[in-house]
């Protein structure tokens, strides 16, 4: 024969606990109702239980994709960032040996503005 659990005292309780227990235990006749509430309580948290282990699994796999795709994003501004130095100090180069104005002066601070963003 099963032995009697009390229920721990009411305040520690949250809200919704005891009222779901108010509603299923309401009256004496409730009361002969006990095991199958605590087996309906036991499947529902099983089924919760589930369905986080299901979501902490969803989750760490997204959080993986997205640390790939992040990886793969800061790796591709890291080399636009590169080649736009390169391009810079090409173009500089040879706007100094020409006329002194042009796009060289432009792109360093387009290049500068790549690295911030990719700082993002």
């Amino acid at each position: 024969m099963d032995s009697l659990q009390s229920l721990p005292p009411l305040s520690t309780l949250s809200t919704s606990v005891s009222s779901a227990l108010n509603a299923k235990l309401g009256t004496n006749h409730d009361l002969t109702q006990a095991p199958s509430i605590v087996a309906e309580f036991l499947t529902q948290c099983d089924d919760l239980e589930r369905n986080l282990v299901h979501h902490n699994r969803t989750l760490e796999s997204n959080l993986a994709s997205y640390a790939s795709f992040s990886n793969r994003i800061g790796h591709l501004f890291g080399i636009v960032n590169s080649k736009l130095t390169d391009l810079g100090s090409s173009v500089c180069l040879r706007s100094s040996v020409s006329d002194g104005e042009g796009l060289g002066e432009e792109l360093p601070s387009l290049a500068k503005e790549v690295a911030r963003v990719e700082a993002v």
